[in-house]
């Protein structure tokens, strides 16, 4: 069975393992996991992939809800001062993500039918 290791006693295994600095190994991982999060949190992408750890993708009906939620409370709030342009702004900025997450996410459903469509047609 695997133990899991914490990055206080991994740092120093890898530094040593690749005659690196301690700090430069720290750098290096928590550059890939701060890129991670600003993946997994950027609405740019419908599945990630981690190795190890497996996909993680954003679930259609989740979305639907969300872009509805947003397109209400832009509606209710357009009308309200300056006060509320920033968060209007980031919820427009949101709003446009997740769209264009939809469109990709519909693209890529239309792909896979047209693939099973295809083997499908092939078979026989």
């Amino acid at each position: 069975m695997l133990h899991p290791k914490k990055a206080k006693t991994l740092i120093p295994e890898v530094a040593t393992l690749t005659e690196q600095s301690e700090s430069l190994v720290k750098d290096v991982i928590d550059f890939y996991w701060q890129e991670i999060r600003k993946s997994m949190s950027s609405l740019k992408h419908q599945r990630i992939h981690l190795t190890n750890l497996g996909d993680f993708t954003i679930k259609h009906w989740k979305m639907k809800q969300k872009i509805e939620n947003l397109e209400k409370w832009e509606e209710t709030n357009k009308q309200k001062g300056m006060q509320q342009m920033t968060a209007r702004f980031k919820t427009a900025e949101t709003l446009f993500d997740l769209k264009a997450l939809k469109q990709i996410m519909e693209e890529e459903n239309q792909r896979k039918d047209f693939i099973k469509l295809y083997k499908d047609e092939s078979k026989k």
